[in-house]
């Protein structure tokens, strides 16, 4: 197992505490493990029949059907308490906790984004979970601003570079490039072949190709947005500038995908579900709607010369409980039992059913019914670090939008690098200000 950070070079604001890598076997006293568990469920099992609690979140809309009632349906059984499930879609799901945070109708229990964070606990609409009661000794990861814990993440969403190996092979590419010059390489291939290479989404309906895809590729590199004192370093960054060059150079030779400028996540994703694209980054939860393509799940190329573990792009799906409500300890309980209930089972079985990895300590998922192609990028999970340095950041979504358009610009020949890169240090530095 290896031990990394959410952020290798350090933070200001966000995500603070040890993750371990390797998920699926994070045990190291099992007695104390077995003993934490039993507590966990004593806790649940005390907290009280009668008890109603309200979870608003987006999680029921993703997961099959029934999934997640059938979850609460047992928690009820086991406790007698009840858990009243609010599943709106991933974009209604802010919309819905603001506003019930202003008319006094906010949940017990919600859903938060890395992106809603800072704003959410500066909106002082979350409460301290370790003070709620909610465990964090089971947990690799929690999320803290200036020094408070808000939110726990219950599953991680990695974010692994797709090949579409039969596109590679049509080419002329013997094998998936490793470093930038052989990207750069096989993508001139690619695009001489006549086919798409690379897809870059820039589209700001939901502006997250900054994150996932630019910074992405950036993190694989050990290229971050911060120094080593947790404080903004872009403006004259070489490496960040090297990291743009990279994909000026691929739209250049035209090996970006067409439209990126107005490409979202979902059309990328679907794009290459369809063949339409060799090279991809998206989520790993997204890999079964590749079923009928000849593709691989790796880590992302990196810079040449390059040799330390590559940081790999999350996200989550992540609780807090409001500071609004009066049933605090119940819904500590309950996240809780999502975390570690039933010696981690609940958390093991929504990370095997979403494709995802546990935050849990004591969750021991069984992938082998997994795609052979999900296996194997779990062994590259395990060796290498996740990071995600937008986490916590105040007006995350605006700074996103700000960064992308100025990197279309960039990368149309309208703007150079350094007032790009001078343009995201001011987005970054005034964020929430």
């Amino acid at each position: 197992m290896k031990l990394s950070t959410i952020m290798k070079k350090g933070i200001a604001i966000g995500v603070v505490g040890a993750m371990v890598a390797g998920l699926a076997a994070c045990g190291g006293n099992d007695a104390n493990n077995n003993a934490n568990n039993t507590s966990a469920n004593n806790e649940a099992n005390n907290s009280g029949s009668g008890t109603t609690i309200q979870f608003q979140q987006w999680w029921g809309v993703e997961l099959p059907e029934g999934y997640l009632e059938d979850i609460v349906a047992q928690y009820k059984e086991d406790t007698g308490v009840t858990v009243e499930l609010l599943s709106a879609p991933w974009a209604d799901t802010k919309t819905a906790i603001t506003s019930g945070a202003t008319n006094g109708t906010i949940a017990d229990i919600v859903g938060v984004d890395g992106a809603w964070l800072a704003e959410f606990a500066n909106m002082g609409i979350l409460t301290d979970i370790e003070a709620a009661g909610v465990d964090t000794s089971q947990v690799n990861d929690v999320w803290q601003v200036d020094g408070t814990s808000y939110v726990v993440p219950v599953l991680n969403f990695a974010y692994p570079m797709y090949v579409n190996m039969d596109i590679l092979e049509k080419s002329g590419v013997s094998e998936i490039p490793k470093t930038w010059s052989e990207l750069i390489d096989a993508c001139k291939k690619i695009t001489d072949a006549g086919y798409s290479a690379f897809a870059l989404n820039l589209g700001t309906t939901n502006a997250n190709g900054i994150q996932n895809v630019f910074m992405g590729t950036g993190w694989a590199s050990g290229i971050t947005l911060k120094d080593d004192n947790g404080a903004w370093d872009v403006a004259g960054n070489d490496n960040i500038a090297s990291l743009a060059e990279l994909f000026k150079t691929l739209n250049d030779q035209g090996s970006l995908y067409p439209g990126m400028s107005t490409l979202e996540e979902s059309e990328m994703t679907s794009n290459f579900a369809a063949g339409n694209c060799a090279f991809t980054i998206a989520s790993a939860a997204t890999m079964s709607q590749f079923k009928d393509l000849n593709f691989q799940a790796t880590t992302i190329p990196v810079k040449d010369g390059y040799s330390d573990q590559s940081g790999i792009c999350y996200a989550s799906w992540a609780v807090g409980i409001s500071e609004a409500s009066d049933n605090k300890e119940a819904a500590a309980d309950f996240i809780n039992y999502l975390i570690s209930g039933n010696d981690g089972a609940v958390s093991a079985g929504l990370a095997q059913t979403q494709s995802a990895f546990p935050n849990s300590k004591v969750a021991k998922p069984d992938y082998s019914s997994a795609p052979e192609q999900f296996q194997s990028y779990y062994e590259l999970y395990q060796d290498n670090y996740v990071i995600n340095e937008f986490i916590g950041l105040a007006d995350a979504s605006a700074v996103m939008t700000d960064m992308t358009n100025d990197l279309v610009k960039y990368l149309g020949g309208d703007m150079d690098a350094d007032t790009m890169l001078g343009n995201w240090q001011g987005y970054l530095d005034n964020a929430g200000k």
